[in-house]
C-alpha cells in the first residue's frame, strides 16, 4: 500500500511541477512545494543515511529562512528549485523502466563487454557515454553486472584486472555526458541558474571535452595495462536491429524535445520533461510479447513503476534537498557581505574557472553533493560585483567540476551505484583506480580554461 501511495506522489508532483513551470501562478507552485514535501514524508521509510542527513540539513535551513519576513520568498524559491530538479531526475530516469526490460539495450550491451582487449575500454566508455545520455544512470545499473559476469572466468573466479579495466572505463566515459548532454541534471541545473550564456558554445565545448577525454582515457588505459597480457575474447556478432531500435528511440526523444522547443518555446529541460514519459510509455509499449493485447501490456506499467518507486525516490529526494540547500545556504550566509569586499579583477579568468572544479570535487570527499555546491557556487556568483570570467565559462568549469567528481569522489552518485551493484568500495573505484586519471583530466583542463579565456 505504501508504495503505490508512493508512486502516486511521484506522478502527482511530477504533473504539479510541469504545471507551474508552463501555466504558472501561485496555487500550482505551492501545490509542486507540497508535492515535494509529500514525497519527502513518504519516501522516508526506504531512504539511506544519505537521504536522512539532507533532510536534516534543509530543516535546519528552513529553521532559519522563516526567522525573518523578507526571507519567506528565499524560502518558496528553494522549495520550487527542489521540486523541479526532483521531477526533472524523476521524468528522465525513469526511461529506465522500459531499458531494463529492453533486449537490445541488453544485447547491445553485452556486445560492448564482449569486444577483445584491445577495443574493449573505447566500446565501454563511448556505450556509457552514449547510453548515459538517454538512460541517465539508468546506463551504470545496466552495465555494471554485465561487466561483472563478462569478467567471470570458467572456473567461477573473477578476472579482476579485466573488472577494473572495464568499471573504470565506464565510469569515466558516463561522467563526461555532464558537460554537454541535455538530459543530464547538470544541465538542467546549470541553465537554470545562468540563463544569459551561450548555449550553442557550452554544447560546443562540452562534445568537444568529452571527446577528448575519452581519447585521453583511452591512450591513459593503454599506458596503464601496457605488457599486461589478457585473454584473447571473439566478439559477439554486430547487432544491426539492437543499435538500430535504440537509434530510434534516442532520436525520437531528440525530436520531440526540439518539436516542443521550437512550437512552445520550452527550454531543453522542460521539453525532456514532457517527452520523457511519453518516450517511456511508447518505449514500454514497443515491448509486447507476441500475441500479448496492447492494453494488457499497458496493464502491467504500473506494477513496474511500483518496483521503481523506492529507488526514484531516493533520487528525487536526495537530489531535489541538495538543490534547497544549496540555494537556501546562498541566502542564510552573508555572501553580499562578504562578496561585495572581494576584489576578483585582478585574478586572471582561467584562474578562477580552474578554481572551480577543485571546489566541487573537494567538496565531493567530504559527503557534500556536486549539486549543493554548484547550486551554492552559482548564487554566490551572481553576488559578485565584477566577475573575472564570463558565466558561459563559468556553467562549463562547473560541468568540467561536476563531471570530475563523478569518478574522483566516492560520495558520487554513479561510483555509488556501481560499488552498490559490484560490492567494490566506493573509495577504490575512485581513489585507488581514477584518481591519477582525474588529476590528468585537470591539468588538461586548467590549459582549456586558459585557452577559451585568451579567445
Amino acid at each position: 500500500m505504501r508504495i503505490a501511495v508512493l508512486a502516486i506522489v511521484l506522478i502527482a508532483l511530477s504533473i504539479l511541477v510541469l504545471g507551474a513551470r508552463t501555466i504558472g501562478g501561485p496555487v500550482l507552485d505551492w501545490g509542486a512545494g507540497l508535492g515535494f514535501a509529500a514525497l519527502c514524508i513518504m519516501g522516508l521509510a526506504s531512504s539511506t543515511i544519505r537521504e536522512w542527513l539532507l533532510l536534516a540539513a534543509a530543516i535546519v535551513l528552513s529553521a532559519l529562512l522563516l526567522q525573518s519576513k523578507d526571507e519567506w520568498d528565499v524560502f518558496a524559491q528553494a522549495v520550487n528549485l527542489a521540486a523541479y530538479f526532483a521531477a526533472f531526475i524523476l521524468l528522465l530516469t525513469a526511461l529506465k523502466i522500459a531499458a531494463e526490460r529492453s533486449t537490445s539495450v541488453l544485447t547491445v550491451g553485452r556486445y560492448l563487454i564482449g569486444q577483445p582487449a584491445s577495443g574493449r575500454y573505447l566500446a565501454t566508455a563511448t556505450g556509457g557515454h552514449f547510453l548515459g545520455v538517454f538512460l541517465n544512470f539508468g546506463a551504470i545499473s545496466l552495465m555494471a553486472p554485465l561487466i561483472q559476469n563478462a569478467a567471470k572466468r570458467g572456473d567461477g573466479t573473477t578476472d579482476t584486472d579485466m573488472e577494473r579495466r572495464q568499471l573504470s572505463a565506464l565510469l569515466r566515459g558516463f561522467a563526461w555526458i555532464l558537460m554537454w548532454a541535455p538530459t543530464t541534471l547538470s544541465q538542467a541545473v546549470l541553465l537554470t541558474l545562468f540563463t544569459d550564456i551561450d548555449l550553442g558554445k557550452i554544447v560546443a565545448l562540452g562534445i568537444a571535452t568529452s571527446v577528448l577525454m575519452v581519447i585521453v582515457g583511452l591512450f591513459y588505459d593503454r599506458a596503464e595495462w601496457r605488457g599486461h597480457a589478457f585473454a584473447k575474447t571473439t566478439p559477439p556478432p554486430f547487432p544491426k536491429k539492437a543499435i538500430f531500435r535504440l537509434a530510434v528511440v534516442c532520436g525520437t526523444l531528440i525530436a520531440a524535445t526540439a518539436a516542443l522547443q521550437i512550437i512552445w518555446g520550452f527550454s531543453t529541460a522542460l521539453s525532456l520533461m514532457f517527452v520523457a514519459p511519453t518516450v517511456t510509455l511508447l518505449w514500454f509499449a514497443a515491448q509486447r510479447p507476441a500475441h500479448t493485447k496492447m492494453t494488457t501490456q499497458l496493464g502491467t506499467f504500473w506494477p513496474a513503476l511500483m518496483g521503481n518507486a523506492s529507488g526514484l525516490a531516493r533520487s528525487a529526494i536526495a537530489l531535489g534537498l541538495s538543490g534547497f540547500i544549496g540555494r537556501a545556504l546562498a541566502d542564510v550566509l552573508p555572501m553580499y557581505t562578504l562578496t561585495a569586499q572581494l576584489d576578483l579583477a585582478g585574478v586572471p579568468g582561467w584562474v578562477f574557472l580552474a578554481s572551480l572544479p577543485v571546489l566541487i570535487t573537494l567538496g565531493g570527499q567530504i559527503a557534500l553533493s556536486p549539486i549543493i555546491l554548484v547550486v551554492f557556487i552559482g548564487q554566490v556568483v551572481q553576488t559578485i560585483p565584477s566577475l573575472p570570467a564570463e558565466p558561459t565559462h563559468i556553467v562549463f568549469a562547473l560541468s568540467a567540476g561536476w563531471a570530475i567528481s563523478m569518478f574522483a569522489s566516492p560520495n558520487a552518485t554513479a561510483t555509488l551505484l556501481i560499488s552498490a551493484t559490484t560490492n567494490i568500495p566506493p573509495t577504490r573505484l575512485t581513489w585507488g583506480w581514477n584518481l591519477r586519471y582525474g588529476l590528468l583530466c585537470y591539468a588538461i583542463l586548467v590549459v582549456i580554461f586558459a585557452l577559451i579565456e585568451a579567445i
